[in-house]
């Protein structure tokens, strides 16, 4: 084994030292394991793949629209009692598909989403408040420039209005 610097990405130095594991140790069946990042679709293409090997890695979020879009939502009924679903793909063929569902995950999602959900209330009341506010008479001589110093700040019309 080897250490690299630390601006080193992973998918320069692990299929190196996959190679090396295998003769060293005599290993004849290694499985790949790793994120989005490090096993991307045309790495498993360069190096598991066609040595035989076998991965598990996370899909993109494309990827997992496309099977949403495929087998329709995945509802949480649907899953077992440890959280998993499997499933098979036309677009992902000869490959086992587990679809995690992530508890922690999902209330964190459901937490951030009432959030986001109050914050835009509270600014469409404010818009719907301002809607029901009695409206003012402009006193300018020119209706135009008080709505311009109104939203401005300025007391007097650009110079090339003059």
């Amino acid at each position: 084994m080897e250490v690299f610097k630390g601006n080193t990405a992973d998918p320069a130095t692990v299929a190196a030292q996959v190679t090396k594991l295998k003769e060293r140790f005599g290993i004849e069946r290694i499985a790949w394991v790793g994120d989005r990042g490090m096993l991307t679709s045309a790495r498993i293409e360069q190096v598991p793949k066609p040595q035989g090997m076998d991965w598990v890695s996370s899909l993109r979020a494309p990827q997992i629209a496309q099977l949403a879009a495929e087998h329709g939502p995945f509802q949480p009924s649907l899953f077992d009692e440890r959280n998993l679903l499997e499933l098979t793909s036309q677009h992902f063929p000869d490959e086992r598909l587990v679809v995690c569902r992530n508890p922690l995950l999902a209330e964190e999602r459901a937490r951030k989403r009432l959030e986001l959900l109050a914050a835009t209330e509270a600014d469409l009341a404010k818009i719907a408040a301002a809607t029901q506010r009695a409206p003012t008479r402009c006193v300018a001589s020119r209706p135009l420039r008080c709505a311009w110093g109104a939203s401005s700040g300025a007391s007097t019309w650009p110079s090339i209005w003059r």
